[in-house]
């Protein structure tokens, strides 16, 4: 099977952690990977997979972005109909869902499209706030509404995406499971450093100001406790939100690592905490559970679906941080709870998270799609809580 995968800019394509997911697939598929990044990766070939890279808009102007995104799909519609592909797949609905319309459009191969984020979540502050955002939040619905009709197959990460999107999912095959994560570069020896660790950006999508909120309660009971934020933050934006930790102590804001180094910190930590206004899925969670380290996170999108709540972590209500500081004097008093969690969290990911439980699920999503499949209407995954419609 010949497959185009449609990716998002990259800045690590010779990384192990992202060949890792092509090398584990099985061998009688041949993947065609359309990715903007450093072009002297183009044409690399690994695996049973060829690099095909554009280069970014850099510097960034609104019209170098839209030269980017027509020079884009012009390379997928030369790629699907040169390579003969059989299936496309696209990460999200918006650019590259367009490039991938019409590369099936001009090639007659399946489409299947992910779903990674909440376009239409009104607590995403990107899609809220700025005098366009009425005009971004329409233009979004219109080209995600037309993508997703094109589409063969969707992929999505929780019931929240089908629910927002259920107008047209429901006339489609979908499919529901968890985004690749290596989950065998986290499993290693790690220590207790007497840090909680928060790591993603947007900071106001990750609930960084409720975190900080909730460890300020916290501080005067657990003093030997830091709290430590990393993300890929603007300067500008970054003094505003050290700004808000002026006066509470032991807050530090790290500037972000490559992702070969995000191991340490999160082997390193007391636990990981993300209090998401908005999430998909929350992949984070996913590495810390592999390093059998405890997740505190919150009740939206996809973490309910990763974190088991009292049982490889713990769950509070968006927006409330006093349940937050609550959830998190729990488990900072308790080293024998937060112990417990980190191993239910490390066979949870062995059982139904890992690189293995993926590619399985990759392949019966591709069955979906192809003349004959046996499985028609969505599939429920085992193991991956809320099910597909």
């Amino acid at each position: 099977m010949k497959i185009l995968d449609i990716l998002p800019p990259k800045g690590s394509l010779g990384a192990p952690h992202f060949r890792s997911r092509y090398e584990g697939m099985p061998d009688d598929y041949e993947f065609h990977i359309l990715v903007t990044g450093d072009m002297v990766h183009d044409g690399e070939e690994f695996a049973r997979a060829k690099l095909h890279v554009q280069p970014s808009a850099m510097p960034w102007t609104r019209w170098r972005m839209i030269w980017r995104s027509l020079a884009l799909a012009a390379r997928a519609i030369r790629l699907a109909r040169s390579k003969n592909v059989d299936v496309i797949i696209c990460y999200d609905p918006l650019t590259l869902g367009i490039a991938g319309m019409l590369a099936k459009f001009f090639s007659g191969a399946k489409l299947v499209i992910e779903i990674n984020g909440h376009l239409r979540d009104a607590r995403d502050a990107r899609l809220v706030k700025g005098e366009n955002s009425w005009l971004r939040r329409n233009l979004f619905n219109l080209v995600g509404s037309m993508t997703l009709s094109s589409a063969d197959c969707i992929k999505i990460l929780n019931q929240e995406q089908y629910e927002e999107w259920r107008s047209i999912l429901s006339k489609k095959s979908v499919v529901m499971f968890h985004d690749y994560v290596p989950t065998s570069q986290f499993r290693r020896p790690g220590r207790d450093d007497r840090f909680l660790y928060c790591l993603g950006y947007p900071f106001y999508r990750k609930g960084v100001d409720i975190l900080i909120e909730a460890f300020a309660r916290i501080l005067p009971e657990f003093p030997e406790y830091r709290l430590v934020i990393m993300g890929h933050c603007r300067k500008p934006e970054l003094q505003r939100w050290k700004a808000r930790a002026v006066g509470v102590g032991n807050v530090e804001f790290r500037n972000p690592v490559p992702y070969d180094e995000v191991g340490d910190f999160i082997t390193s930590c007391t636990a990981l905490v993300i209090p998401s206004r908005s999430e998909g899925m929350g992949r984070v969670f996913i590495e810390a559970m592999a390093a059998s380290k405890p997740c505190v996170g919150t009740r939206v999108g996809g973490i309910p679906n990763v974190i088991v709540d009292g049982e490889t972590g713990l769950l509070a209500e968006p927006e409330n941080a006093e349940d937050l500081a609550n959830k998190l004097r729990v488990l900072l008093a308790d080293a024998g709870l937060r112990a417990r969690m980190g191993e239910a969290g490390r066979r949870r990911v062995e059982a139904v998270l890992s690189e293995i439980i993926y590619v399985k699920c990759f392949r019966r999503m591709l069955d979906e799609v192809l003349p004959g499949a046996s499985i028609h209407g969505g599939i429920q995954f085992d193991g991956y809580r809320g099910g597909t419609k």
